[in-house]
């Protein structure tokens, strides 16, 4: 298994786990339109997606959008789209990819990262290291 920083040359393959992310969260499918706008984004450094790769194919992702934080005054990010392909689950890959981004982020001098989940994944993202309650998490958006 390859652990890596995503490359937009597979775009085509990345767009197949988000599509399936989506899905398995019970979230509408993202639009051409939406695929676009985030080709875009990982382009511009809006967004990094961190790829386990397997024979070329992508197994499991996940995403860091970096941010600066009071929290330790320092940057920070926020671990989002994290996923696992089914045939790939139970494997251990999980961790595995959550240690290469966390190791990542120390190297970009990323201090911290937040992420939100639904209580049933509360447990799997502290066994992972997300260990420092931080209170609810919100959001507000103008697309509502």
């Amino acid at each position: 298994m390859i652990f890596e920083k995503f490359n937009l040359e597979d775009f085509e393959k990345l767009k197949v786990l988000v599509r399936d992310y989506k899905s398995s969260i019970g979230e509408n499918t993202p639009t051409y339109e939406e695929l676009d706008k985030l080709k875009l984004a990982i382009k511009d450094n809006l967004i990094s997606f961190y790829v386990a790769k397997q024979d070329n194919d992508l197994a499991a992702m996940c995403s860091v959008c970096e941010l600066y934080s009071t929290f330790n005054f320092s940057k920070s990010g926020i671990f989002e789209d994290f996923y696992v392909s089914p045939d790939f689950r139970k494997k251990g890959l999980a961790r595995q990819l959550s240690n290469f981004v966390f190791s990542q982020c120390k190297l970009q001098g990323i201090k911290s990262l937040w992420v939100g989940c639904a209580d049933a994944d509360l447990e799997m993202y502290k066994s992972l290291g997300f260990e420092i309650p931080l209170g609810n998490l919100l959001t507000w958006s103008d697309d509502l």
